[in-house]
């Protein structure tokens, strides 16, 4: 019996118990439907990710911090490392860099800038007539996506500072317009005397609040010397005063990224890379997609036992026509394969059924995802052709399989005895 027409004869066999192959199908579908999702899940997941990513970072960039900055366990005492360190109570503290560490950075090969990570905060930010409001500040970084509502970031000056537009309604202006060329007070206080100092400066640009920014929503962007300067007079005369959490080291192209991270360690630092902290992002993905799987593949395995029953009460509703079959000349193996494919229908018609509402709900669900977490233009759920293909063809597979049993069983029945049964 030729392969197309056990092909057609199985399905023809299964059109007619048609309600119990649709059960048995929907039973698979549950699974397919659930694996659909989760592996759409961790696409958009991963694509998402990345997206942030590398919209916040500069492929050439080297986050570097002391080697015993993750190193500590607070349950053990801490061996005394000289240099500065930021104490955090309880006998935790962490190693910063120095200037000298810094300098350390700047003479490592194919390395074209070191800038300090200046975690600087304003006391707060104001202008004449309106309330005070907190804020950090930090420097502005063109790899970093800005999306600007008023004014221009490509020319920011010493004196200038980029606006978070959720600054600009409580400082007093309607709109982001308003707000250009007008000056804020951002006044900033010494750690150690409790002295002020007011920087004056003009806004430069509103920027819109969005998840893709690694910059939260009340940080204040100007330039790496005003920062600097900032950072300067908040830790004069304090043990940090030349004390940096960490360093951003830009490798002067692509190719020599990995060469100067590995300098970077030799010279007794930790330096990780855009590269890790998506694989990082990547790993806690794969592992929530796993648990998602998981649930999907219990749905799988109870249906297995559908499948098997399914076929049995098939093998027995038809022993005659199995054995009239066997009478007329067909093989055992022709009897066998019959069946495997009808088990293969099975779980073609769950995986489509499965994978095709998955598409259907993910597609009208993903507006209603992005805009609830404000995702933007991103997709949470992200499904690809070879995602259903992959779903599909391993679901059939494992209804081959729960089939062999009840294959083997029709195959080996005897013709006559077939035959005779009423």
């Amino acid at each position: 019996m030729r392969l197309a027409d056990t092909i057609r004869r199985a399905g023809r066999s299964l059109s007619q118990a048609k309600a119990r192959t649709l059960l048995t199908s929907l039973a698979i579908g549950v699974g397919a439907f659930t694996i659909t999702l989760a592996l759409a899940a961790g696409q958009g997941g991963r694509q998402y990710a990345a997206d942030i990513v590398s919209s916040n970072t500069d492929v050439r960039e080297l986050y570097v911090q002391p080697k015993d900055a993750h190193s500590t366990d607070p349950s053990k005492p801490q061996e005394f490392v000289e240099g500065p360190s930021m104490s955090f109570g309880g006998g935790f503290s962490q190693r910063m860099l120095s200037r000298g560490d810094i300098k350390i950075l700047k003479t490592i090969e194919n390395v074209s800038d070191v800038t300090p990570i200046y975690n600087a905060s304003a006391k707060y930010i104001t202008r004449e007539g309106q309330k005070r409001y907190q804020a950090g500040i930090d420097f502005y970084n063109s790899a970093i996506k800005q999306d600007v509502l008023a004014g221009r970031t490509d020319d920011l000056q010493n004196d200038s500072v980029i606006l978070p537009s959720s600054f600009t309604e409580v400082l007093g202006w309607s709109e982001p317009d308003s707000a250009i060329g007008q000056t804020v007070d951002i006044v900033m206080a010494n750690s150690a005397t409790g002295e002020e100092r007011t920087f004056t400066l003009k806004v430069a640009a509103v920027t819109k609040s969005s998840l893709m920014a690694a910059s939260v929503s009340s940080s204040l962007l100007t330039t790496r010397d005003t920062v600097a300067e900032m950072y300067a007079f908040s830790y004069l005369g304090t043990p940090l005063e030349d004390a940096f959490l960490g360093a951003i080291v830009l490798a002067k192209d692509e190719a020599s990224v990995d060469s100067v991270k590995k300098a970077i360690e030799d010279k007794g630092f930790l330096a990780q890379s855009a590269e890790d902290l998506m694989g990082f992002i990547f790993q806690f993905i794969n592992v929530l997609m796993g648990i998602l799987i998981g649930f999907g593949a219990l749905a799988v395995l109870t249906s297995v036992f559908g499948i098997i029953n399914t076929q049995y009460i098939s093998v027995l509703e038809r022993t005659q026509q199995i054995g009239l079959m066997k009478a007329l000349g067909m093989r055992r193996r022709d009897v066998g394969r019959l069946f495997k494919f009808e088990a293969a229908w099975i779980g073609f018609l769950g995986g489509a059924l499965g994978s095709g509402l998955a598409y259907l709900v993910g597609t009208l669900a993903n507006p209603w995802i992005s805009e609830t977490l404000a995702l933007g233009d991103s997709r949470l759920l992200i499904f690809q052709p070879l995602m259903f293909i992959g779903v599909i063809g391993g679901l059939m597979f494992v209804a081959v399989v729960s089939g062999i049993l009840p294959s083997r069983k029709a195959a080996k029945l005897d013709p006559i005895e077939a035959l005779r049964t009423e």
